[in-house]
């Protein structure tokens, strides 16, 4: 898996992260590597034991900053010549590093990491009497997913001096500060803060402090979770990402671009000005430019694929993106400034693909009960082949078929070669037809598209999901007698949802899922802000809604053979969501069930 490219200053080299899977250890390892933009082939850049990652170029092109737990836990920032050599260690932190930013004098690396609010001690058996000891909670914000408890350690941002090694903290208090960005002249840092109420963790503003972290100003006050500054080229403006809407809830479905002055002012949405960014299409994600004439938005990077992620280099003219389809993992390209001349530098799966005959995906557009047009995602076993022009039915028959429901609610399948979805090449290889659809509250088609099922969970988007699958029992092409259904996060709730409101489907995989809002609110570590949201309201005005909109309280209704799959130490889904569906199961004592 290729991620995280970043294009030298003179547009020549391209360096990036490359992860494998080592089996006999069951984990993921990465490394550096660099790709030569003129041709020839890429080579490993860093060896590290176990993971490197986070690869930043100096503004000269000679070094490269990047992240690496070689020699301890958690990543640690290192610094290494860009043509090779052993690499120098510049931190050593109780806790994980974040990417570095370089001065743009090169001097001095900026990045963020957690600091706990009580250090732990020094010696073996000190810090394990240390971890052992009770845990007090005085803040709503005491856990976060793939981190566990972290009790409110905020993160702050530092400094470190390449030459020297010496860090020093710039930014203090009860909130975490995270993304900074130095000013062109080197004297200001950009960062985005949280505020300060229990559920507003997750709203941030933008500020800008001097170079040493003094004189801290806020600059946003009405944009909600303004994140990612980034300096205009003359340091008069602050570009960020940012929703309408102040509540924590409102995610990303509706980010937008802002343009902020960095001196003080309203900050605007972006109608003009020359900005390049990536954005989410329809399933697809784009670079986009927005010109600096009439403010449209216009792709530079496009097609049926989507942009992973990409590093410009302005005076060299060129951009490097690393692009996926659903027939091609990911790989890094690059282009003009405008597009043209696109090339791909690196064929990482290539030899495992020539081995592996993947089944066609497409893409193609489905009707909702009210009449709307919603993409779906179509993988055909290869039994039934094309269809022939003028065809009414598949060749082979209809095949058992999977409705495979996305996360979110408002993430979206697309044009992606995914590792996590990849059991759908597998069941197509075994004869199965899989159906991934982009229904009403999916992200990628504007704002009021992904909040079309607030306040209706599974209500709104359950009927639509189903008239796919009609449509492609109409079509010859799904068997209705072999109907099974999965998803994983919303879409655990809503393969729930499913169950408990059809017996249509044969077989039903439920992977972490949501199944009572109510508990769900008190325990996720996303509970407290996300759901009001979504319902519209919070518990005490609203419980009628989430008792409504809780799968857990028609359980008594399926039949449909169940498996649940949870991760002990999930605490965006917390595991106890799938343990109340498995004893709700087997209470009601209608639909064989397992738990794993």
């Amino acid at each position: 898996m290729v991620a995280d490219v970043q294009l030298s200053p003179d547009g020549r080299r391209a360096a990036y992260t490359l992860t494998e899977i080592a089996p006999e250890q069951d984990e993921y390892r990465s490394a550096i590597w660099m790709a030569p933009v003129q041709g020839g082939e890429p080579r490993q850049f860093t060896r590290g034991p176990k993971r490197d990652s986070g690869p930043r170029w100096s503004p000269d092109g000679a070094w490269l900053a990047f992240l690496s737990d070689r020699d301890g836990e958690v990543p640690q920032l290192y610094v290494m010549s860009a043509n090779g050599g052993e690499p120098r260690r510049l931190t050593w932190l109780g806790h994980a590093a974040g990417p570095a930013v370089w001065s743009p004098d090169g001097t001095r690396l900026l990045f963020s990491a957690p600091v706990p609010k009580e250090p732990p001690p020094s010696g073996k058996e000190a810090r394990a009497r240390w971890a052992d000891r009770p845990k007090v909670v005085t803040s709503a914000h005491y856990k976060d997913d793939g981190q566990g408890y972290t009790f409110g350690d905020p993160s702050q941002i530092f400094v470190v001096s390449v030459a020297r090694t010496e860090v020093a903290q710039l930014t203090s208090g009860e909130r975490p500060s995270a993304a900074p960005a130095w000013s062109p002249d080197g004297a200001r840092i950009a960062f985005s803060r949280a505020r300060s109420g229990p559920a507003d963790y997750h709203v941030f503003d933008i500020w800008v402090m001097n170079a040493d972290g003094s004189n801290p100003r806020r600059l946003t006050t009405d944009v909600g979770r303004a994140i990612s500054p980034s300096w205009s080229p003359d340091g008069s403006t602050i570009a960020c990402y940012g929703t309408d809407e102040q509540e924590p809830g409102a995610g990303d479905p509706m980010t937008r671009v802002w343009l902020v002055p960095s001196s003080g002012g309203p900050p605007r949405r972006l109608t003009a000005g020359t900005l390049t960014f990536v954005a989410a299409d329809a399933g697809n994600i784009h670079v986009v430019r927005a010109g600096a004439v009439d403010g449209a938005v216009r792709p530079v990077v496009a097609g049926e694929r989507q942009v992973l992620s990409a590093s410009a280099a302005p005076e060299a003219g060129r951009i490097a993106f690393v692009a996926t389809d659903p027939h091609l993992p990911s790989d890094v390209y690059v282009c003009g400034w405008d597009g043209a001349d696109e090339r791909r530098l690196t064929r990482v799966n290539e030899a495992l693909l020539s081995r592996l005959a993947l089944p066609r995906v497409e893409r193609r557009a489905f009707r909702s009960p009210h009449g709307e047009s919603l993409d779906g995602w179509l993988i055909r076993p290869a039994a039934q082949g094309a269809l022939p022009a003028g065809a009414h039915a598949p060749a082979g028959g209809p095949a058992p078929l999977l409705l495979d429901i996305h996360g979110g609610p408002a993430s979206y399948h697309g044009n992606l070669f995914s590792l996590g979805y990849f059991y759908r090449y597998v069941l197509a290889s075994r004869g199965w037809a899989v159906l991934s659809l982009n229904p009403t509250g999916s992200g990628s088609y504007g704002k009021a598209f992904a909040h079309g099922i607030r306040g209706r969970w599974g209500e709104g988007d359950l009927p639509e999901q189903l008239a796919a699958v009609d449509a492609l029992v109409a079509e010859g092409i799904a068997d209705p007698a072999r109907l099974a259904v999965a998803g994983y996060s919303y879409g655990g709730f809503m393969t729930s949802w499913t169950i408990t409101h059809t017996n249509r489907f044969k077989a039903a995989v439920v992977g972490a899922p949501v199944v009572n809002l109510e508990s769900f609110h008190g325990t996720s570590d996303i509970g407290l802000w996300f759901i009001p949201w979504e319902m519209k309201g919070d518990l005490a005005t609203h419980r009628e809604t989430y008792r409504r909109l809780s799968p857990i309280n028609y359980v008594e209704r399926v039949t449909t053979p169940t498996l649940i799959l949870h991760g002990e130490s999930d605490d965006r889904c917390p595991i106890g969501q799938g343990e109340e569906l498995f004893i709700g199961l087997v209470a009601a004592g209608r639909a064989p069930v397992e738990f794993v």
